[in-house]
């Protein structure tokens, strides 16, 4: 008997997580950390300059803006789209709220400690400072309060007076602009097999005819507008979709080789080409990405044996990314104050950033994605609830015009035929139509 039902057992179901995805996404983000602690700390503070080594190319963030996108096509399809971007919402809104509060008050206190401030009225969070030494040279800016709600509103890009507590923020008001995007589309099923390619040669084209023929002989209003959307930056959108049309067979390669080159091309026009590296390296960075949108997992031996940590640092690499710059940097400056080497600054920035990262994500990103992805539906069968109840005492009718039928007339269950705005082609599967 108990070999009979150890027989009949079903064996488990394997994860269709495919490990090459997690690669590319630990790739991405600790190239950005690397460039940032390597390059960009030392355009910023030029007294944190002298590592080992500096990786001034800058594809990293680039790089997760074409996964993201891909993954939006992926998964936006699955269940109500309004769900799935509440889903969005709460794992990504949480966590940069806690990210850009704490970074605020460290960076209040750290700054205030390498400027040599004080506040007379003692209000070291709010106040305004003044410097011990006002010969004292320094690059770190002091955040004020105002800059701490632009960012929380998340509107730092469209006013010039704002500063960021931390540029690394910049993908995600685009990411979530993208997504309210996706969700409309996908629930008004606008993206047809006509409209796929207008729009995705539209994210190429006209960013760069706004660039050159509107932002930039335009008003500052204007400019704050092309800049807060980072329009300069949407082909990166375009690319992820073209990967995932590809890898199901509704793209052509010569189509999507054609269209990658043309969003690196206008990648660099942007930045009048003074930043080819960057773009060249993007386009090798996406060679992979194609690599493992279309091909078999990287799931190789030795790939197998570091699968583990691979997928444990993928899980955290949002909490990463959101804590690792402007922290780093006054780290990296605490440490050269008492002496520490380029080595040392290096190794202990980017166990930090990996700490850090982790707290972040155990703590604040996946508790409040669990709590708001539960209270949503919650919240939603409330207000249904209550929309019923009010329309059973009589102050909500269920339908404010009178039905044409007589009352005795019984009402059907099922759909009725469609309506004036409705053609009956949009309501066929898509084999029916092509025939």
């Amino acid at each position: 008997m108990t070999t009979t039902l150890s027989a009949t057992k079903p064996a488990p179901a394997r994860s269709a997580r495919r490990i090459s995805w997690d690669i590319l996404r630990v790739f991405a983000v600790f190239c950005v950390v690397v460039e940032h602690v390597t390059h960009q700390s030392a355009v910023n503070h030029p007294e944190l300059a002298g590592y080992p080594f500096v990786l001034p190319f800058q594809f990293g963030a680039s790089t997760m803006l074409v996964i993201s996108a891909f993954f939006v096509c992926v998964t936006v399809g699955k269940g109500r789209p309004g769900s799935w971007l509440w889903n969005r919402i709460a794992r990504l809104l949480p966590a940069y709220f806690v990210a850009v509060l704490v970074t605020y008050v460290i960076t209040r206190l750290a700054v205030t400690a390498f400027n040599g401030l004080h506040f007379s009225d003692g209000d070291w969070l709010f106040g305004t400072p003044t410097a011990s030494n006002p010969w004292l040279f320094n690059t770190w800016n002091l955040p004020t309060g105002q800059d701490l709600l632009g960012n929380l509103l998340m509107v730092q890009a469209w006013d010039p007076s704002l500063h960021w507590v931390d540029p690394s923020y910049w993908t995600l008001p685009i990411q979530l602009v993208a997504f309210a995007c996706a969700a409309f589309l996908a629930r008004h099923k606008l993206m047809t097999s006509r409209r796929v390619p207008v729009l995705l040669w539209s994210l190429v084209i006209m960013p760069i005819f706004l660039r050159f023929f509107v932002r930039d002989p335009g008003p500052q209003w204007i400019k704050s507008i092309f800049d807060g959307l980072a329009l300069n930056r949407v082909a990166l959108f375009g690319v992820g979709i073209a990967i995932w049309l590809w890898s199901k067979r509704r793209m052509r390669f010569w189509h999507l080789a054609g269209y990658i080159l043309a969003a690196l091309v206008s990648l660099d026009w942007h930045t009048y080409w003074t930043d080819t590296s960057s773009t060249i390296a993007v386009g090798i960075v996406l060679i992979f990405v194609v690599f493992a949108a279309g091909g078999p997992d990287w799931n190789i031996p030795v790939v197998r044996r570091m699968t583990p940590t691979i997928t444990w640092l993928a899980g955290i690499s949002y909490g990463v990314y959101l804590t690792h710059q402007v922290l780093g940097y006054i780290l990296s400056r605490a440490l050269l104050d008492i002496g520490a080497r380029p080595w040392e600054r290096l190794v202990a920035s980017l166990i930090a950033a990996v700490v850090l990262g982790w707290l972040m994500t155990r703590l604040v990103e996946r508790p409040a994605h669990r709590f708001l992805s539960d209270a949503g539906p919650r919240m939603v069968a409330w207000i249904r609830r209550a929309q019923i109840h009010a329309g059973r005492l009589g102050t909500s009718p269920a339908r404010p015009v009178p039905s044409p039928r007589p009352v005795s007339q019984a009402s059907t269950v099922v759909a009725g035929p469609p309506t004036s705005g409705e053609s009956l082609p949009s309501m066929l599967p898509a084999n029916s139509q092509s025939r």
